[in-house]
């Protein structure tokens, strides 16, 4: 099968032989150190990247998955994997892991299992996962333990996450560590239940186990989504109680904190407060802040934001000094869109042009409902040749299904 799939893809015909059949190889049969071996499994990974047709990528997959060169390489599992979920082919994706984790070439290591129980998780191949965990040599640890409660949470199996926290340790002697209990204490944040969260907290130091950082980062996501602004007070003075050094996550915890009490100033000075204590806002950060000036109808805030996301800038005035390229945070399509609509609706049509214009030169399809507003706008101020700019800049960017949704609203415009 391997050689016939190379032979219809001449674009790989320079891979060996002895790697084209490398699966009814012995390990021993090659050499995965050689220049040569390492040049062929790069063609492979390379051929894994392009390859559309799944069965194709399966078969490339197990051709080089006992050598170390491939097995070590993350990304790769990842790619093709997910690109066996695109095609809808749970039956290849059981095929390629199983077929790694029974191979005596490969690694039986917790950390190899553990990956490939992540990746059956993230595929929603919840008891392919379940059944990798019971295939992990003894001891188990924490690591695979937490990877286990995660891949049920995942999947929005809490009922199950809750029993296997107290039935596999019994069963299987692991003892929970700080991520296990971390799992444990997202599960109830998710369903909205942060007392039950705050229980968890107490049995971890009943146990002798110290909450870190990303036990109260957790609950303070929780309560910033439930809008108690006591409660994650609370937790934040718990954190500083402890001596725990804030991380992004915390300070982004914060910021949106802020935004949800109308507090997108301070916000913005918590931006600065962040730079000072050596942490770099990140697309996260600046969306919230961007995201509440929006709220708040400030959007000449918002923009100014916006700028200092995209070009670096440590403070809010334009003589400040600039960061380097490191310091440069990319916009989403999401951030494009809360700036246009919020735009327009202030009736800051040329920028909410500019910013369009922008967006769509990134091949992102602005909000419709927006671009109709804007385009209306236009018309409405006797601006009717850039009306019909945009108008030609959208068809000319948009694809598939859109193209007709598009066609419909400017059915409804006043051009």
């Amino acid at each position: 099968m391997a050689a016939s799939l190379l032979r219809r893809n001449p674009r790989f015909t320079s891979i060996p032989l002895s790697l084209r059949f490398s699966t009814l190889s012995t390990p021993s049969s090659s050499n995965p150190r050689s220049p040569s071996s390492l040049d062929s499994i790069s063609r492979v990974k390379s051929a894994i990247r392009s390859e559309l047709d799944p069965d194709r990528i399966a078969t490339l997959f197990e051709s080089s998955s006992h050598e170390p060169s491939f097995y070590g390489d993350r990304l790769i599992y990842s790619i093709a994997v997910r690109k066996l979920w695109r095609s809808r082919r749970p039956d290849l994706i059981r095929r390629v892991l199983d077929h790694q984790l029974s191979h005596p070439s490969t690694p039986k290591s917790e950390a190899f299992f553990v990956r490939t129980l992540l990746l059956f998780s993230e595929s929603g191949l919840l008891d392919d996962a379940v059944a990798t965990f019971h295939r992990i040599p003894s001891p188990r640890t924490d690591r695979s333990f937490s990877a286990l409660l995660s891949a049920f949470l995942d999947n929005q199996q809490v009922q199950r996450l809750r029993e296997s926290f107290v039935s596999i340790p019994k069963e299987l002697g692991v003892s929970p560590g700080v991520s296990s209990y971390n799992v444990l204490i997202k599960s109830h944040c998710v369903d909205g239940d942060l007392s039950a969260a705050r229980q968890v907290l107490d049995e971890m130091r009943e146990r002798g186990i110290d909450p870190n950082i990303v036990s109260y980062n957790t609950l303070l996501d929780g309560y910033s989504k439930k809008g108690d602004a006591f409660g994650f007070e609370e937790i934040l003075g718990e954190i500083k109680s402890r001596g725990l050094d804030f991380n992004l996550v915390t300070y982004n915890c914060r910021l949106s904190a802020l935004c949800a009490q109308g507090k997108s100033s301070e916000a913005e000075e918590l931006l600065d407060v962040m730079v000072s204590n050596g942490l770099k806002p990140n697309r996260i950060s600046f969306d919230a802040v961007i995201d509440g000036f929006c709220k708040e109808g400030n959007v000449k805030s918002a923009l100014r934001v916006f700028t200092r996301m995209r070009s670096g800038k440590k403070g809010n005035e334009a003589g400040d000094e600039a960061g380097g390229e490191n310091d440069i945070v990319l916009p989403s399509s999401k951030t494009y869109s809360k700036l246009i609509r919020s735009l327009v609706q202030k009736e800051e049509l040329e920028l909410a042009l500019d910013i369009s214009k922008e967006c769509l030169e990134k091949k992102w399809t602005p909000p419709f409902d927006a671009m109709k507003g804007l385009v209306n706008g236009l018309v409405k101020n006797s601006q009717i040749d850039l009306a019909k700019g945009i108008l030609k800049k959208m068809r000319k960017g948009l694809r598939g299904d859109a193209i007709d949704a598009w066609k419909k609203v400017e059915g409804a415009l006043q051009l």
